[in-house]
């Protein structure tokens, strides 16, 4: 044992408060001695039973985690807020969040309010952070789009890499603030740079589509690979999109593939989807319509309407799995319901042939009607012009009042299949 440890020991024997937190950090972060979280919680607690604010937040911390003590967040809420009276902002950010998720006390959404702002007052940057999302949702207070993005801009400017996210995003998307790309870029790059992976992928996109920035595809892959290494399955499957492409990088289908896969295991639907377009053409692997037909069924599984019409289709041919006309059109309704062009068309012309289903006039005028509207493609008009030929006058009236109840729920919804995808 050191001088200077037996000095600190010999002073929180002796009830010197600083002494106590002292000693209670070294045994935290093990410096001088052995990691000891017990040793560590023990004088944390003579500490804030003495009055030590940042003693009682440690000891909070400590009880929410269940570190050196076994977790109890009524006894966390307890030393929180026994620090957050002492006006310590740590404390008053730790109570909020409390709060607001219901943790060891009722969920209040007004006093976690109250809690960040009284912590974001004191310079907090993570409640200052978390005073923007409450604007943002109006959580405690009315919902104030020009609020939030202010006080995301000031836990930005402290370095906050959420807040950064979160204010490149307002300005991307106009919410609060007239849309102003360049700025965007420029707080999704402060984010990006300090590995915050929602921000780099945002950046890619920008870098991608030129917006705010000069379009550069080598950066933009260079963003997503950034992403794309951290896990990011929206990035992964983005990347395998230019390595398949040959944008930003040279074109290498086995460096796509493996991305894929990696999505893939993450259950990106699109990804799987892409997987059984690999197989199915032969790029980059052998032709397999087996193995393209499983990476369909897991897309269509996931719920991705494209891959659910292509399992319609697998199945009303044959290919790779067995000839099923019922099940194709359990498919291609699936996809319709999604509001997909191709499987609404598909649907009716089951219903008009009675393809997999019982014949039902009425019902493939309906899908028809939606398909059309959808995509006025002229084979698609044509079979609803048949169709409609073929309906009595009372029959012509429940096909359209039914066509016209579907339009609000099956009317274009539309698919971006091999997309960039939404900003995260």
């Amino acid at each position: 044992m050191t001088q200077y440890l037996a000095q600190i020991i010999s002073a929180a024997n002796t009830g010197d408060v600083t002494a106590q937190l002292q000693l209670a950090d070294l045994y935290a972060n093990g410096i001088g001695v052995a990691t000891d979280t017990g040793q560590a919680c023990y004088w944390y607690r003579m500490a804030a039973v003495a009055g030590s604010a940042q003693a009682q937040n440690q000891l909070g911390e400590m009880y929410t985690r269940g570190v050196g003590v076994a977790a109890d967040q009524l006894q966390a809420v307890h030393w929180f807020q026994r620090a957050a009276v002492q006006d310590y902002p740590d404390a008053q950010a730790n109570l909020g969040w409390c709060y607001q998720q219901g943790e060891g006390v009722a969920r209040d959404l007004c006093q976690a309010f109250n809690w960040y702002l009284r912590a974001a007052g004191l310079g907090h940057a993570g409640a200052r952070y978390n005073l923007g999302y409450m604007y943002a949702h109006g959580h405690g207070t009315a919902r104030d789009d020009a609020q939030a993005l202010q006080w995301y801009l000031k836990a930005a400017r402290q370095g906050h890499a959420r807040a950064q996210l979160n204010a490149g995003v307002m300005y991307d998307s106009g919410v609060g603030v007239v849309r102003d790309p360049a700025v965007a870029a420029e707080w999704y790059m402060q984010a990006a740079r300090q590995g915050y992976v929602k921000a780099q992928y945002n950046l890619a996109l920008l870098f991608a589509g030129g917006s705010g920035v000069e379009q550069d595809d080598e950066q933009a892959c260079y963003w997503y690979r950034q992403a794309a290494e951290q896990g990011y399955a929206r990035a992964q499957f983005t990347l395998a999109l230019l390595y398949r492409n040959g944008l930003g990088v040279a074109q290498d289908l086995g460096a796509a593939i493996k991305w894929l896969q990696l999505a893939a295991a993450q259950n990106y639907a699109k990804a799987w989807y892409l997987l059984g377009r690999f197989y199915a053409d032969g790029s980059g692997v052998a032709i397999d319509r087996a193995e393209s037909a499983r990476c369909y069924l897991r897309a269509a599984e996931l719920g991705y309407d494209k891959a659910q019409y292509r399992m319609g289709r697998l199945h009303e041919q044959g290919v790779g799995v067995a000839t099923d006309p019922e099940l194709a059109h359990e498919w291609y309704e699936k996809a319709a319901r999604q509001g997909y062009a191709k499987a609404q068309y598909a649907s009716g012309i089951d219903y008009a042939k009675g393809r997999g289903i019982t014949r039902d006039d009425v019902q493939a005028y309906a899908w028809l009607y939606i398909a059309g509207k959808n995509d006025p493609a002229s084979h698609i008009l044509a079979a609803l012009e048949k169709v409609t030929n073929r309906l009595s006058w009372a029959e012509q009236i429940r096909a359209k009042s039914l066509a016209f109840l579907w339009q609000d729920r099956y009317l274009l919804n539309v698919s971006l299949s091999e997309g960039l995808g939404a900003r995260g």
